[in-house]
């Protein structure tokens, strides 16, 4: 007969296990978003960045990211314990195997992670790193060498956003413990932080050829349907994600802070989604753009929704519903101006991860002091009043110290990440292994460094600015200056050099009514 300890470490085991699981579907829902929102040229490539991440990430997380974020006789900087998992998971030493949790986080400590397995508790808090890393790298997308994802994910994964879980989740880190911030569900120390590396990377990068030079033109992305079944799956990973944040699911407090989660996710998504697409409209009918100039009113959307649960992460189990409405309301202008901003500055992310998680991440660290309730969940399980807030205890002044222990927090992980991944986007710039070259980028990364495109040859063709079933291809020379070429233009919006598309025996393509033939005439299917 199994007893009621045995129960519960069963089943908060199985659901931390369960969360891990559909955070990582989140992180292939990001990917899909991403390979849908650019060109199909270069959706493979991707594709294989996903991949790549996943690899690498794992082994740099075994290795020292656990170890720095959660590892045993840990300090207010970092952990000390279970590099490559040494004496990981050990019932000696006064249960010293067990990784490092605070309590006012995720756990409770009367049993030990709430009676979690530590594999376990490694497999999902690995998944947050893999989706922290994946979602940066998102942004380095059609311009990017393979080197560059590798070494970016390692740097993530080992070091960077281990340091940042340890000061705010770790045992005795300092952001949590010793400051007294909170934010928990990730606002900042998951999204903020993948956002401004995202936001650094692509500075670095540079735009795409044809984005702002020789003038503004959007580059669209290839596939509505793969994007929306990335968002359908983002969306799955935030209900979980953000409900799941205590890491525990028995005793009524924390029953009802799921639910909290879950009602709180869907209704700042709704707000945040609903607020863009209304004002995206009202400014597109009093500026009245070209058609071929106007936002990616879809992806912008999607983004606007996942911003609205940015936003909440931070704390989704310790709002009131009418406080999600508000949080997402706010998070959607936060997105518009960041994305606004962006573009001023002609900074080219393809998928706005930037924005999205900036705007969203760093309005969000702010909301928990403001909107948290004041009633949370003690270790038995049950309700105790253990917060303050802005909104419910305005006339305090230990209230409004959750402001500065935000701005601290937002602080904290904009520098901290900044600096590091601007010293590694620097030197691989110094040695020139940070951008494909145009000639690959315009030509497609999948077929021209892969060697194997996401499609069937006949489709890729297409994307690449051939006559196909009905498709209208506009022809544009760039003014007279020399360095530039004349280029052709599609649907999608991918744009390459004319005289890519000659004939196999060199005669060149026509653009005058006849069909332009594709260096693949021969290979189509």
């Amino acid at each position: 007969m199994a007893t009621t300890d045995e129960i519960q470490q069963a089943v908060e085991s199985f659901f931390l296990l369960f969360n891990g699981v559909i955070v990582f579907l989140m992180s292939c829902g990001y990917t899909l978003i991403e390979s849908g929102g650019v060109r199909s040229q270069n959706a493979g490539h991707s594709l294989f960045k996903t991949l790549l991440i996943f690899i690498t990430s794992a082994l740099a997380y075994w290795v020292t990211g656990y170890a720095f974020a959660f590892g045993g006789t840990p300090n207010v900087i970092l952990g000390t314990r279970f590099w490559v998992s040494e004496k990981f998971g050990s019932r000696v030493d006064n249960q010293a195997g067990y990784p490092g949790v605070e309590n006012f986080t995720n756990s409770n400590n009367v049993y030990n992670l709430n009676n979690q397995d530590p594999y376990i508790h490694f497999f999902y808090h690995y998944m947050l790193t893999f989706l922290v890393t994946n979602i940066a790298a998102s942004a380095f997308a059609e311009r990017c060498q393979v080197i560059v994802y590798v070494l970016f994910s390692i740097l993530m994964s080992g070091f960077i956003y281990p340091f940042l879980a340890h000061w705010m989740w770790g045992s005795n880190g300092w952001l949590g413990d010793v400051v007294g911030a909170r934010d928990y569900g990730g606002s900042a120390i998951i999204y903020l932080t993948a956002g401004v590396a995202a936001l650094i990377g692509t500075i670095f990068l540079g735009p795409r050829f044809g984005r702002f030079e020789p003038r503004a033109l959007p580059l669209f992305g290839h596939s509505i349907p793969i994007t929306s079944v990335g968002a359908i799956l983002v969306a799955f990973g935030f209900f979980v994600l953000n409900s799941g944040a205590d890491h525990r699911i028995t005793g009524v407090a924390y029953g009802d802070r799921v639910g909290h989660g879950l009602i709180n996710t869907v209704l700042s998504g709704a707000a945040s989604g609903a607020t863009y697409y209304i004002l995206q409209r009202l400014i597109e009918s009093v500026k009245q753009p070209a058609r071929h100039l106007k936002r990616r009113v879809f992806l912008s959307t999607v983004n606007s929704i996942i911003a609205g649960m940015v936003a909440v992460a931070g704390g989704a189990v310790a709002y009131n519903p009418w406080s999600a409405i508000v949080i997402g309301f706010i998070a959607a202008l936060s997105f518009l101006l960041w994305s606004k901003l962006l573009l001023k500055f002609h900074v080219d992310d393809p998928v706005e991860t930037a924005a999205v998680h900036i705007g969203g991440g760093l309005w969000g660290i702010f909301a928990v002091p403001i909107f948290r309730r004041t009633i949370g969940a003690g270790v038995n399980g049950g309700y105790e009043e253990n917060a303050l807030s802005i909104i419910y205890r305005i006339t305090m002044g230990e209230s409004w110290r959750g402001l500065l222990n935000s701005l601290c927090t937002a602080a904290v992980v904009m520098a901290w990440t900044a600096i590091f991944i601007t010293i590694l986007f620097l030197v691989l710039k110094l040695v020139r292994l940070l951008k494909v070259s145009r000639d690959e980028e315009l030509r497609g990364i999948d077929l021209f460094q892969h060697g194997e495109p996401a499609y069937a040859l006949r489709i890729y063709c297409a994307a690449c600015g051939e006559q196909l079933q009905g498709k209208t291809i506009e022809h544009e020379t760039i003014g007279t200056r020399p360095n530039f070429p004349a280029i052709v233009t599609d649907a999608e919006g991918a744009i390459v050099p004319i005289e890519y598309f000659s004939d196999r025996n060199g005669s060149s393509g026509n653009i005058n009514g006849t069909k332009i033939k594709s260096m693949n005439e021969e290979n189509r299917v």
